[in-house]
């Protein structure tokens, strides 16, 4: 059985230069029998305490698409971010 990992795409958020827009890559395994996975792109709008608290747009995307989003947004200076791991109440 193949696991999550084994897909190589990107997982986690991303954050723009200027700390408005957050972007939240996700992928959801589909079915257990086959390789099958759900690639979703969000989109937030950060509040000025710095957390990803306005949802503005979700868009299902093939995992080429999420891997070609995730390089073009890093070549654009958003860097990787863990919002949980970083942020507090």
């Amino acid at each position: 059985m193949a696991k999550l990992e084994d897909f190589d795409a990107p997982i986690g958020w991303l954050i723009d230069p200027h700390n408005k827009w957050a972007i939240h890559f996700n992928c959801k395994k589909v079915s257990y029998e086959k390789i099958s996975a759900d690639f979703n792109i969000d989109m937030w709008g950060v509040v000025p305490n710095g957390k990803p608290m306005k949802f503005k747009s979700r868009r299902k995307v093939t995992k080429e698409d999420s891997i070609k989003t995730w390089k073009q947004l890093l070549s654009s200076n958003w860097v990787e971010f863990d919002f949980e791991k970083n942020m507090t109440a």
